[in-house]
């Protein structure tokens, strides 16, 4: 009997080289992932020259290595199943990536030849340093293995031996390498690279925490140094956003962004208990255009990164702390879902100061907690942090409630520049369209009148269409239409009207400004005058004296009043960057409030009742300029309702503290509102829903006095319910009682 045994030709080599990589970029990435599922927290790849001058290629890791029985047995066995029994890493438990025995051929598509330089223990399961490993070198010279000749029958020359106090890794220097290399494929090896480079560091269970994985890249014919992968990839989505506590205990943030440049904002707010503290996250959105690098970024690298590695962590000491990171520890998410959009303080003011944003809704954009992607880092020196004896998160303190509060803020404030952002481009975007419109048209539009001009093209070309069409068709299409018409071109006087409102509301704050700084001297023109009068007094008769006395105490009576209104029209020029929230007493506040209506309210015998409101009752965390806004604004209403009702003129201001909130009731005795309108009035514009308001004050009011109370531009309602929600309270009209015909409820902290 003669007995047979398969060879194998080295053809098969090439053939699975070709066939199972088809290029050196998928070739090198495999190479990597073979770094990764060695268990390696860094690895190098090196595009240089030997002293031939020949191109070669490196791939340099810190990994698990291999002894030489593993190499033996399974990395000289074609077609081994190693990998096939498990499916994690031995040491960090990492799911494995690389394909199953494709490593060897990686390294046969790379490059006509192969040296191996590796080093592993004796077990194959520990990494970095040790007291003893196990060196092995072996040579693989790839162009012997030609078609005709057997795999088994050629010789790789190594020699191994062992090596005292150092280090488990693997090296590939890789020789006679293909010509293949763009930069287009060097592209997309980056975009690769960065899904693998995104592991930032975790934990898993039943095994030592994985400190994460660093690709670095020096290709000086492509980038001319070295790359740091995940540094690049960390640039490359929307804005990368940085802060720190400076030595005034201040965050300081800078914004890096697309569209934006370089921004930056110094907090008002001081974080008494937090030093030698940072930050630094990337911000990505999944849209090709709202990316800064895209060569090294994608969507299908974003949706593989981001929900595993996205989040912000907290390293404490050069350690991560779980489960910050892992977990919504900022409350982004719970404050999406509960479509949290006005931010607080300074970073609402901040946001009134940007052309197009509406500060109330600019914290809508805010991306999901998987979309920032950095670390919260705590220095040395940082004091007020302990570690729970679980080592699951830090045990509650000032500081680690102050490290929330630095986060979050670096967060809003970019997120309202981000909305920023999205309205400029959208601006652009609206240009564009203009432009390419007037194209159509062959002629310029002013854009105020660019949606009447679209509408009216619009309508002459689908009377051209519907020619064409069945006359009761073509009837009931051109109906459709004139409605759809009719509603842009309502929607968009609208529009035109609230952008007017909006002006003359801007110059109004101008106009207070100048009225300020005038009455200032009129001021001193009336304690001039007093001080005359007084003089005077010495050289007249009694009867004359007394006169003057009495002018006298008018004008210092005048002098009071107008340093009063000062006080509050000096609050509209407050710059915003120096304005401080403070708890405020409300008592003193509708006292005066009291005071500036006290020609109107006596000359139409108006009570205006704040006894019921207790002297220590604060508002918090609160700017003055916000709180009078609110009772001018709602007491002015009060009083319009009384004199327009012609009966008993009497506003009553209660408050109290009920369930941690100042509950706040303006109550008076006017016309009283119609439920049904309760929700409207707060709508901008919407003054006088059912007309009967006006009407009858301008019966019982005389003309000139009316400019005392305002003529109603429908905006004073909505501005004052935008100030309450952004403070996180509540305001409605509730049911009347007893003897009151209207009740507003507010609640504030």
């Amino acid at each position: 009997m003669q007995i047979l045994n398969f060879t194998v030709d080295s053809a098969l080599l090439r053939e699975l080289g070709e066939k199972l990589v088809e290029t050196v970029h998928l070739a090198l990435i495999e190479l990597v992932k073979n770094s990764y599922d060695a268990d390696a927290t860094e690895v190098q790849i090196v595009f240089t020259q030997n002293v031939e001058g020949k191109s070669e290629i490196h791939v340099i890791d810190n990994g698990k290595g291999m002894n030489f029985k593993t190499l033996q047995d399974y990395w000289m066995r074609i077609a081994t199943n190693n990998k096939e029994n498990v499916s994690v890493s031995p040491i960090f438990g990492r799911p494995l990536t690389g394909a199953k025995g494709i490593g060897r051929f990686s390294c046969r598509r790379l490059g006509g030849y192969l040296k191996l330089i590796t080093s592993g223990t004796e077990n194959n399961r520990s990494v970095g340093f040790q007291n003893e490993i196990q060196y092995t070198e072996v040579d693989f010279p790839w162009l012997e293995f030609e078609p005709g000749t057997d795999v088994t029958k050629i010789e790789c020359r190594g020699q191994t031996k062992i090596l005292q106090n150092s280090s488990t890794g693997t090296i590939l220097i890789i020789r006679e390498i293909a010509d293949e290399w763009n930069l287009r494929g060097y592209n997309w090896l980056k975009r690769q690279l960065s899904v693998l480079s995104a592991n930032t560091g975790t934990k898993r269970e039943g095994y030592v925490e994985d400190p994460g994985f660093t690709v670095k890249i020096l290709a000086p014919d492509f980038e001319g140094g070295v790359r740091d992968i995940r540094e690049d990839f960390m640039e490359s989505g929307w804005g990368t956003l940085s802060a720190y506590i400076n030595d005034d205990k201040q965050i300081v943030c800078d914004l890096n962004a697309l569209g934006l440049g370089k921004k930056s904002i110094i907090s008002n707010i001081k974080l008494t208990h937090l030093n030698d503290v940072s930050l630094k996250v990337a911000i990505f959105v999944d849209k090709r255009d709202q990316m800064r690098d895209t060569s090294l970024l994608s969507l299908d690298s974003l949706e593989k990164i981001l929900p595993e590695w996205g989040g912000v962590q907290v390293r404490f000491r050069n350690f991560r702390v779980y489960p910050y990171g892992d977990d919504d520890w900022l409350d982004i998410d719970k404050d999406r879902g509960l479509r949290k959009a006005s931010p607080k303080n300074q970073l609402l003011a901040f946001a009134q100061k940007l052309q197009g944003v509406d500060a109330s809704r600019s914290l809508l954009n805010m991306m999901s907690m998987r979309s920032y992607m950095g670390n919260v880092v705590i220095g040395e020196k940082a004091i007020g942090f302990e570690m729970k004896l679980n080592r699951e998160g830090f045990v509650a303190s000032d500081a680690v409630d102050e490290l929330k509060i630095f986060a979050r803020f670096a967060i809003d404030w970019s997120t309202i520049l981000r909305d920023y952002y999205l309205r400029q481009q959208s601006q652009l975007q609206t240009q564009k369209a203009l432009f390419e419109f007037e194209d159509v048209l062959h002629r310029k539009i002013e854009p105020i009148k660019a949606v009447e001009a679209a509408v009216n093209y619009l309508e002459r070309e689908v009377q051209l269409i519907t020619k064409t069409l069945p006359e009761g068709e073509r009837i009931e299409t051109e109906k459709s239409f004139l409605k759809a018409t009719e509603v842009i071109k309502r929607h968009n006087e609208s529009n035109k009207a609230e952008l007017l409102h909006l002006r003359l509301v801007a110059s109004t704050s101008t106009l207070l400004l100048i009225f300020s700084h005038e009455v200032k001297s009129l001021l001193g023109l009336l304690e001039d005058s007093k001080n005359s009068l007084n003089n005077i007094r010495k050289d007249v008769n009694e009867n004359s004296k007394e006169s003057l006395l009495k002018i006298a105490d008018g004008f210092e009576n005048l002098k009071e009043r107008l340093k009063e209104l000062l006080g509050l029209t000096s609050l509209v020029g407050v710059d915003y960057r120096k304005a401080r929230a403070g708890n405020i007493a409300l008592k003193d506040r509708v006292i005066k409030v009291a005071k500036v209506f006290d020609l109107i309210t006596k000359k139409y015998n108006i009570e205006i009742r704040y006894n019921d409101i207790p002297n220590n009752l604060v508002v918090k965390n609160i700017l003055e300029a916000e709180l009078y806004s609110i009772l001018l604004n709602t007491v002015s209403n009060s009083i319009k309702s009384v004199i327009a009702g012609g009966n008993q003129r009497v506003i009553n201001v209660q408050a109290s503290r009920e369930s941690g909130l100042n509950k706040i009731l303006i109550m008076d005795t006017g016309l009283g509102i119609d439920e049904s309108n309760y929700e409207e009035v707060f709508i901008p514009f919407i003054s006088d829903p059912t007309g009967n308001l006006y009407n009858k004050l301008e019966q019982q009011i005389n003309p000139e006095d009316s400019i005392m109370v305002g003529s109603g531009s429908g905006l004073g309602l909505g501005i004052v319910k935008e100030i309450i929600l952004a403070h996180e309270g509540s305001i409605k009209f509730i049911n009347p009682f007893e003897q009151w015909k209207a009740v507003l409820e507010i609640k504030l902290a």
